[in-house]
Formats: structure tokens, sequence, C-alpha cells
């Protein structure tokens, strides 16, 4: 295991190398939000990882999904987090409360993309391990959407966004071979299992619409509603479903980006922010490309190689963040410094409001906050 832990590091740095050697050293047409500091905002409980932020009806929260199963709440009032729901049931949300351990998920739940019903004030939630489920305003629970029986559940729910006309839910499944605590597999693997899904409340019914996905992840509804933005985390790319005109019901590749995105949420200034889980290049490339790399890697426990690609992604410039305009052109992007790259190695979400930005991570302890 020593051996191949030396051969996966090796091969590791020289694909960074490469990428280094081959990176774009800025465009000048961009825009740039260079940070070295910010606030940061404490997780609750000891528990980590708001990976997805949403703000309520009235702009109330922000609300966060974190690793025990809970959705907190924010009072910026207050400066305190309270409880607003949970995946467990009440009797074991005593048990749950602050965990960070991933072999607990599968009991505990994990909460990743929250979106508000504006017209009901549901919270609809993509639990990991419990799929779709929604949570009422007079409730603390969700409850769980969709046939209820034998192979139904979702292995890796993650993304879901809301037509607000309909009350359509969309939302995607990463993998149906991994769960989450397996994600860098499905990404080693070149797994093509992912799907993006429609539940339509009007019959509780759950369709495919897509299926054979590498890590579909999170999803925007165009403003006009004629289209979806998908991210696929494993090949770079954001994609378009189209849900009216005369391609609806088509997938098709939209932009290219040089990292791995995450979450995309739209943005006040126009366009969207496209959350970085980390650098694309070789490393993902060699492991999909070369059978005794990606062998390798998947042998070894997933901390350890997460160490290994947090070391090298010291290297260059740690972009973040980038703002994609309408047409695909990427106009802005985040890059941090200092202090704040080494907290923030990966993100998942990028969340501007109200001339700030809500920064989410599914690994770190708490929120970070940037007044532009």
């Amino acid at each position: 295991m020593i051996t191949n832990a030396r051969l996966v590091a090796l091969a590791l740095a020289l694909a960074v190398a490469a990428s280094l050697l081959s990176s774009r050293r800025g465009d000048d047409a961009r825009a740039v939000v260079e940070i070295r500091d910010m606030e940061l905002i404490p997780v609750d409980g000891g528990a980590a990882g708001p990976e997805s932020v949403a703000f309520g009806v009235g702009g109330e929260g922000p609300y966060a999904g974190v690793s025990d199963g809970r959705v907190i709440r924010w009072l910026p009032e207050q400066r305190r987090w309270v409880d607003h729901s949970s995946t467990a049931a009440p009797e074991l949300l005593d048990g749950c409360r602050g965990s960070q351990d991933p072999m607990k998920e599968h009991d505990c739940g994990r909460p990743l993309g929250l979106k508000f019903n504006n017209k009901t004030g549901e919270l609809y939630v993509a639990d990991a391990y419990f799929g779709l489920r929604v949570v009422s305003p007079e409730d603390n629970v969700s409850r769980p959407l969709g046939p209820q029986h034998a192979g139904s559940r979702f292995s890796f729910a993650n993304g879901v966004e809301i037509d607000h006309e309909t009350g359509v839910v969309y939302f995607t499944e990463t993998s149906t071979r991994f769960p989450r605590k397996e994600f860098l597999n499905i990404v080693v693997s070149g797994d093509a299992t992912g799907r993006l899904l429609k539940y339509d409340p009007n019959n509780d019914e759950v369709e495919v619409l897509v299926d054979g996905l590498a890590f579909p992840n999170g999803i925007l509804m165009s403003e006009d509603g004629s289209h979806l933005l998908l991210t696929e985390t494993t090949t770079g790319k954001i994609h378009k479903y189209w849900l009216k005109t005369p391609k609806a019901s088509t997938l098709e590749e939209f932009v290219q980006l040089p990292g791995f995105p995450d979450n995309i949420k739209a943005s006040p200034r126009g366009g969207f922010w496209v959350g970085l889980h980390g650098k694309r290049g070789k490393i993902a490339e060699w492991s999909t490309t070369y059978p005794w790399l990606r062998k390798l890697v998947m042998k070894l426990p997933q901390r350890r190689v997460q160490r290994i690609m947090a070391f090298l992604s010291r290297f260059g410039r740690h972009v973040i963040a980038l703002r994609v305009t309408e047409e695909g052109e990427i106009t802005e992007e985040i890059i941090v410094h200092g202090a704040a790259r080494e907290m923030f190695g990966s993100i998942s979400e990028v969340e501007e409001r109200d001339g700030c930005l809500w920064i989410g991570s599914v690994h770190l302890h708490f929120l970070g906050l940037y007044s532009l």
C-alpha cells in the first residue's frame, strides 16, 4: 500500500505540473474578485459542511444543510443558528447531532441541495441518502416524495430546482453505483450512472429525464423557464437540458470549465455563479484514461487521496468560483489568497445576495461571507 500511495502521489504531482505548465495566466476581459480575508460564520453544534444555502420566501436565512442531517437557519440579528428541520426522526436526532462521521449519514441523512417553493413556503431538500424530501412550513422533519417501495430509494440525490409556475421539481442523482461517502470513486472510476430526474407533485411520480451522466451535480432553471443548466462534475461541463422550444427533451453541452463544477446559482447582476470543487486537468484525465492509475487510486483510503489533492491544489492560482453569462462566457472569477486560500481549499457554492457572497463548502466548519 505504501508503494501504491507513492506511485499515486508521483502521478498526481506530474499531472499538476503538466496542468501548471499549460494553465491560463489570466484573462484581462474577466473581472476578478480577489479575496484575502472574509467573515467566517461557524456551523452550529459541532456539525460541518454547509454545502448549499437557501433563503426563505421573505428573505430570511440563509438556511444550510449540514453533516448531522439537520437543516439550520441563520439569525443575523442574533448572530446564531437555530434548527429548522432534520431528515432523522426526532428520536434519532440526539444521536446524530454534531456528527461529522460519513458512516452515520445513512441513518442521520445528509442534506445537500436546498430550494424553497416561493408560493407554498415549503423547503425541498435533496438528501444524499434519503432522496428528494420536503419540509412544510409547520413541520420540523422532512418527508419523502415520490414512490416509496423497495428499490425506489435514491443512492445519491444532490441538486434540486423548482419550476415555480408548475410546482414541478427537478433534481439530480449523482450516481446509482456509489454513495456520497465514496464520491471520489465516482470521479476516478469515470462512473456515468448519474441521472437528471423530475418530480411531479400532481401525481407523486418521478420521471428520469437523462441518464448516463458523469457526476451530475447542481441545477438551475433559466430565467425564462426554457431550459435547465446542469453541472457535470467529472467532465467539468455545464449542460443545457431543454424544457421548451423545438429542442425540448434534449441535452447539449453549454460550456467547458477549467475545474470541477459543483452548485450553480443565479447572480442578481446577470448570469450565474458556479462553485469549483477543485482544479481539473491531467489528474482527472489520466485517472480516467489509464486503468492502472485508476485502480491504484481506488485502492487508497479516500481521506489519503483528499489530502494529496489538497496539497497539490496549493500550486498556481486558486480560483474557487466563476460567473458565467447566459451566452456561456466566463465573465468574472473569484481568487483566494493567503489565509482565505488556506481555509477554502475547495468550495461547493457561491450565493450572491444584497451585495455579498455567501460561500459554502461540503468540508468546512463554517460559511464564508464576503462583501463585494
